[in-house]
């Protein structure tokens, strides 16, 4: 469940840390890396690259993990800097909210996110990320 649930989360950190037109268009690589408040076990950090262009920033089909269902409740673009909210369900009822903020920095970026897991099985669960960004130069072809 853990897996599962950590795994939904970094499909959609990809999806709300991005949205600014001041983002530069390209092949960006993003590490994520998370702690969970009552799990003394550290969890790995994790890598992913993705094409971000103003028109399609992020291809659904590299934020949806089967079974979750993801949407943006709130998401705001201020110069270089995105706030967002995002709530996901599963079919099993649980649910995750994130809420994050990431700052641009022309070929780099910083973030932060606090999540929120409500289970059936395991009650409430806390974690904390921070993520970084680095633009690898244009989107394959």
């Amino acid at each position: 469940m853990i897996r599962s649930v950590i795994i939904a989360v970094v499909l959609t950190l990809a999806l709300v840390t991005v949205g600014s037109a001041e983002i530069k268009e390209g092949f960006w690589e993003i590490t994520t890396k998370s702690e969970m408040k009552g799990v003394p076990v550290q969890l790995p950090p994790t890598t992913m690259k993705q094409c971000i262009t103003k028109k399609d920033l992020v291809p659904k089909s590299e934020i949806q993990e089967p079974g979750h269902e993801c949407k943006i409740k709130d998401q705001k673009v201020s110069g270089d800097t995105v706030t967002y909210i995002v709530e996901c369900k599963d079919q099993g009822g649980n649910v995750i909210e994130i809420s994050g903020k990431t700052i641009y920095k022309g070929n780099v970026f910083d973030g932060i996110t606090n999540t929120t897991v409500k289970t059936k099985e395991q009650g409430t669960m806390q974690m904390t990320s921070t993520t970084s960004g680095k633009y690898t130069g244009p989107c394959p072809k």
